[in-house]
């Protein structure tokens, strides 16, 4: 039985469930989606994507047809990244008994994937890490770092981000593009982030329980979109000035 067809199933009152806090809940999620926190599904749950059950002291308790419901979200936020107003309307359809679930347009869909707009697993590398994996010189890492086009940490150290930006950069080398070209890039990209911040910072200070995870989603969202445009954009610019 699929996702969807498990999402539908509504059991009879007349059968009790088993039901599973939400610490359960996370740990049965976490071995598929290991970014999946508390504050996530308390979120969907504020967005009204899921309802679990609530005891008289007023604790959350789970049953599968809730977990499958959740692993249907996250994995279409996941594998077609989703805005979370799709992903409602897509359950809505699941829950009126609809057979065919609402599929996304191609003309929503990112060219970008949302897994590479996460925040980089947490890594120690030293310079010479980064040179080793990046397959460039000790040098070129340092290069890259006082012209500020990698950033260490405020231990010195980085991130495997910055060995896919060492490996990049020593690719377009190859095409004749050095230092100054790079951080040309840089400032762009900088630009870009500054339209962005303006958007989701104000949705971060908003005073309620939900507003960290809010702003968390939102930029994701527009920043994969923005990517995504911005890749477009280039492309015909291109085309246009090479005249093909």
């Amino acid at each position: 039985m699929s996702a969807l067809q498990k999402a539908r199933i509504q059991q009879s009152p007349a059968k009790p469930q088993k039901t599973m806090s939400i610490g359960v809940v996370l740990e049965i999620l976490n071995a598929e989606f290991p970014d999946v926190t508390v504050s996530k599904i308390r979120f969907l749950e504020s967005e009204g994507l899921i309802t679990p059950q609530r005891t008289s002291s007023g604790y959350r308790r789970f049953v599968q047809a809730d977990v499958d419901r959740l692993r249907y979200i996250l994995t279409t936020q996941r594998d077609n990244y989703l805005p979370l107003k799709v992903i409602r309307e897509q359950l809505e359809a699941m829950d009126s008994g609809a057979v065919t679930p609402i599929l996304k347009t191609a003309d929503a869909q990112p060219m970008i994937s949302p897994e590479k707009f996460r925040a980089p697993a947490i890594t120690r590398l030293t310079d010479s890490d980064v040179a080793l994996q990046a397959g460039v010189e000790e040098s070129f890492v340092v290069e890259l770092a006082k012209a500020g086009i990698i950033k260490p940490d405020a231990s010195g150290f980085f991130t495997v981000d910055d060995v896919r930006v060492a490996s990049t950069a020593a690719s377009l080398g190859e095409f004749g593009f050095d230092l100054r070209h790079l951080k040309s890039l840089v400032n762009a990209a900088n630009r870009q982030a500054s339209l962005i911040s303006q958007a989701v910072v104000p949705v971060a200070r908003a005073k309620n329980a939900d507003a960290k995870q809010r702003a968390a989603e939102m930029s994701q969202q527009i920043t994969a979109h923005v990517a995504s445009l911005h890749a477009v954009l280039v492309k015909n610019a291109v085309r246009d000035q090479i005249g093909y």
